[in-house]
This record gives structure tokens, C-alpha cells and sequence, in this order.
């Protein structure tokens, strides 16, 4: 996809540059499953499942570049309509606790960007991390089982009104994300995830 210079307040998708970031999935039902979320649901919510099942229904198309997480970000800002946290624990304060196996299986092929990651296979373009480059520490984590692997943790679940879906990561777990979408893996498991409904 070509980077283009967009307005942050324009998010119709009038064009094909904007198009291509919703042409990764779609899904209409999804839609009606996130109507009249509440600003919070915990991960064993019936409706989290509803959710899970849609997005893996999609019949994705994955994007070979990430987009920039920073200008993602700037375009949806200003056209959030609601957004719902699913969190990973149950109750109210000082009651609350952890919900046990609340990481939430997402689809990899719908993921478009994550923090500082230039390109999928290479990661952060000039990114060290104890010696080792973006790139080597990429394949540390493919040649790990991806079912023993901690979660990836700040996920967005974007839709827009027409029922255009993509994630993106805002937090920690670039590099496991990457190995993911290199090993092939259809699932990630996620933690601290957010469904954003766009206007």
C-alpha cells in the first residue's frame, strides 16, 4: 500500500489509499455483535466469543507492508464512535479478579500495524536489543512454540460502519506479532483488547 497524505478528520475511505487499510476483512455481522457494547465487558463475556467467532469468519486479505502505526492512529482519533475494553477481570473494586484463561485468540492476517515495525520480517528498522537486531530476535520467537508464547498485550479491534475490520497493536509484543505473520500462524493469543467502532 503508498503512503498518502490524508486529512486526520476525513476517514470516509473515499479513495483507494484509505479503502485498502478495511479491504484486509469484512464483516457485516460483526457489526450488530458490537451494537450497544458498554465501555466494558470482561473476557468471559458471551458476547467476546461472538466477537472471536466473527473475526475469524472473515475472509482476510493480508497486507504485506504494516502501516504506520502513528499515522493510523492520527486518522481514526477524530472518528471514534465508541470504543469497548475487554478486560481480564470480573467484579468491581475491591472485589475485583483475574478471570483464569483470558487471553483471547484474534486472527493474525487482520493485523496492519504495531509499534515501530517497518516490515514484517525485518521488525524495528534500527532497533538493538541486547546485542541482537530486530531481525534475529524476530526469528528467536518463530522458532518458539506460538502456543507457550506470552500474549501480545494492547490490541485495537477497529471496525468502521460498512464493516471493514483491521487490528492493530498499540502495545507490547511487536516482535512476537511478526513472528507470527512469518511462521504462517492463523491466531495470536491477545491480552488488554479494545473494540473500536469508527463512524
Amino acid at each position: 500500500m503508498r503512503e498518502c497524505k490524508v486529512d486526520p478528520h476525513d476517514l470516509a475511505y473515499e479513495n483507494a489509499d484509505k479503502l485498502a487499510l478495511c479491504d484486509v476483512g469484512k464483516s457485516p455481522e460483526l457489526v450488530q455483535c458490537i451494537e450497544d457494547l458498554p465501555d466494558d465487558i470482561p473476557a468471559n463475556d458471551p458476547r467476546v466469543d461472538l466477537i472471536v467467532n466473527s473475526l475469524f469468519s472473515i475472509d482476510a486479505h493480508p497486507i504485506a507492508k504494516p502501516v504506520p502505526l502513528r499515522d493510523l492512529n492520527e486518522l481514526i482519533k477524530d472518528n471514534i464512535a465508541s470504543e469497548t475494553k475487554i478486560s481480564i477481570y470480573e467484579g468491581e473494586w475491591p472485589d475485583m479478579r483475574a478471570i483464569p484463561e483470558s487471553d483471547i485468540p484474534l486472527p493474525v492476517e487482520l493485523f496492519v500495524a504495531a509499534p515501530m515495525i517497518k516490515d514484517w520480517r525485518e521488525g524495528r528498522a534500527s532497533e538493538s536489543k541486547g546485542g541482537k537486531s530486530s531481525r534475529d530476535i524476530i526469528r528467536q520467537y518463530a522458532e518458539m512454540d506460538p502456543k507457550t508464547s506470552p500474549p501480545i498485550r494492547s490490541v485495537d479491534v477497529v471496525i468502521d460502519s460498512d464493516g471493514g475490520v483491521f487490528l492493530a497493536l498499540q502495545g507490547d509484543g511487536a516482535h512476537r506479532l511478526c513472528a507470527a505473520k512469518m511462521r504462517g500462524d492463523r491466531e495470536i493469543l491477545c491480552r488488554g483488547i479494545s473494540v473500536v467502532r469508527l463512524k
